[in-house]
């Protein structure tokens, strides 16, 4: 009798044991599963800012992205005194999905990136195009990870015209230069993603 009933909780107990590795690992797969299914890409996103990644002082920006890791950007935006752009090409060190709230990356883009403004002389005010690379991230919030900011640095790389230009300001006596040219430029964004 001692002998069936010990076999008896055994079995129990093995029986018990097995449901529970079984549950464990049936909850594990789920959440495996739950997981992968998931995350998506982000196609797109627009947003809104200020500096050299959206066209000038204050612009608009919509960004394209065919593969998780590669985004195509344009933009436009208002310098003083006339319109400016970009057209560039995002490289994400992580890949752009709604699992990623962090996502720096490399980027260079062409487009207006030097302006000259001189109150009294306009005849000197012009923009100037050329390529820009630099690096920026973007920082989403919520629990889609579908908002936040873009923020970036840009090394501007001169144009030509805008070094004639400038060593002309810097001869002229009548014109007094209050700020030397910045060998770097920053931007900053809200962006919503689709």
């Amino acid at each position: 009798m001692k002998k069936v009933i010990l076999l008896a909780i055994t079995i129990a107990i093995s029986t018990s044991l097995s449901a529970q590795i079984r549950t464990s690992i049936s909850q594990s797969e789920k959440h495996q599963k739950k997981e992968e299914t998931e995350e998506y890409k982000r196609s797109a996103d627009f947003g809104f800012g200020i500096g050299t990644d959206y066209g000038g002082i204050f612009g608009i920006k919509a960004t394209f992205t065919p593969l998780k890791y590669l985004g195509l950007f344009g933009s436009v935006g208002y310098y003083k005194m006339d319109f400016g752009w970009q057209l560039g090409m995002n490289v994400y060190f992580i890949p752009k999905t709604n699992k990623n709230n962090i996502r720096p990356f490399a980027k260079v883009m062409y487009g207006t990136n030097r302006a000259i403004i001189i109150e009294g002389a306009e005849e000197y005010d012009k923009i100037y195009s050329g390529w820009s690379p630099g690096f920026g991230c973007e920082f989403r919030f919520g629990a889609s990870a579908s908002h936040g900011l873009n923020l970036a640095i840009n090394f501007p790389i001169s144009s030509s015209d805008f070094k004639d230009d400038y060593d002309a300001i810097q001869d002229d006596p009548e014109i007094k230069i209050e700020q030397d040219i910045l060998p770097v430029s920053f931007s900053i964004g809200y962006h919503f993603e689709l």
